[in-house]
């Protein structure tokens, strides 16, 4: 496909976030308030340990996710929607309801 017609697509930025392998299923976890790193990964059994922190912090440098760090020992680190990530949270609920009407 032509690059001038993708770079015109006006759903071209949300399909670029929400296109990397795992990041879907990532956003869908933090929305449900499964939140810590652990239970993010117990979650995703499929997901390696590289690809979660790289989606993590991919999605962090975007502005979607807040990272927090507990100093506790091991540490403890949570990821929260940003204000600019809860916007995300009506594409990701239509994407469910799609999915429960179509699968």
């Amino acid at each position: 496909m032509d690059n001038h017609i993708l770079n015109e697509c006006p759903i071209q930025p949300v399909v670029d976030i929400l296109s990397g392998k795992w990041t879907s299923y990532i956003l869908w976890e933090i929305y449900n308030k499964n939140n810590h790193y652990g239970s993010i990964k117990k979650q995703l059994p499929g997901i390696s340990t590289r690809t979660l922190a790289v989606r993590l912090k991919f999605l962090e440098s975007k502005g979607i996710l807040n990272r927090t760090v507990f100093n506790t020992n091991p540490p403890t680190v949570t990821y929260d929607l940003t204000n600019k990530g809860l916007t995300l949270t009506p594409i990701l609920k239509s994407m469910k309801a799609w999915s429960e009407l179509y699968q």
